[in-house]
């Protein structure tokens, strides 16, 4: 789906936080619609921290055939940008563990990325963190290591280890700290510019029981 956005004219924040963008009944419904459209992907992490565990549960949509509420909501999500855009990707996550440093950009894939959506579903004591480093060249954190040196003043310690204890400990080496965005809550809208580096906190280790999310990659159309 894409959508003309007419309400906003001035410069678009990379980081965006709406809390209450959502009316209570259309989170519930659209929660029940996800959990109601089909048998989930069981993603098990193949190379990263969490090697070998099930890390998420991932139910795909078809953007071009998307159910009406679905479209109703990244309808409305997409007002608030000042640009065309579409929505590429639109997955029903359900994490049991944090996903690692990572952008949501693939060099390759041909588009024109814009800004990830998080729509949560529930009060969830878990935040994202996004980074000041971006993708270039390439998509993976591993190639952006290879071609970049350690910045002067990384991530602090115990800031580290609060939030982020489960990453490789000299990943922290590569990175600097641009937002710590506020616990996930229902009727929220979570939005970000999709070349930052971002990963989830470490919320297996005080939270019992996956996070449950709309994900939604828009494109510049």
């Amino acid at each position: 789906m894409d959508s003309q956005a007419t309400t906003q004219t001035s410069t678009l924040p990379e980081i965006i936080v709406k809390g209450k963008f959502f009316s209570q009944n259309t989170i519930d419904n659209l929660w029940e619609l996800c959990k109601n459209a089909g048998t989930p992907t069981k993603f098990v992490d193949e190379h990263g921290v969490f090697k070998g565990q099930h890390v998420a549960d991932q139910l795909f949509f078809d953007p071009n055939n998307l159910p009406d509420l679905i479209n109703q909501v990244i309808a409305q999500a997409q007002e608030i940008f000042p640009i065309r855009t579409k929505a590429v990707e639109v997955v029903y996550q359900q994490l049991h563990l944090p996903w690692d440093i990572h952008c949501d950009v693939e060099s390759e894939s041909g588009g024109r990325p814009y800004y990830n959506l998080l729509i949560p579903f529930h009060d969830v004591p878990s935040r994202t963190i996004v980074f000041n480093q971006r993708a270039t060249e390439h998509d993976a954190f591993w190639k952006y290591k290879q071609m970049n040196a350690h910045v002067k003043k990384p991530i602090d310690i115990e800031t580290w280890n609060q939030y982020l204890g489960m990453c490789w400990p000299e990943d922290r080496n590569w990175l600097t700290i641009k937002q710590i965005l506020p616990n996930q809550n229902a009727r929220q809208l979570v939005a970000f510019d999709r070349y930052y580096f971002h990963s989830s906190d470490s919320f297996h280790l005080w939270y019992d029981g996956p996070k449950h999310f709309l994900q939604v990659l828009l494109d510049k159309a």
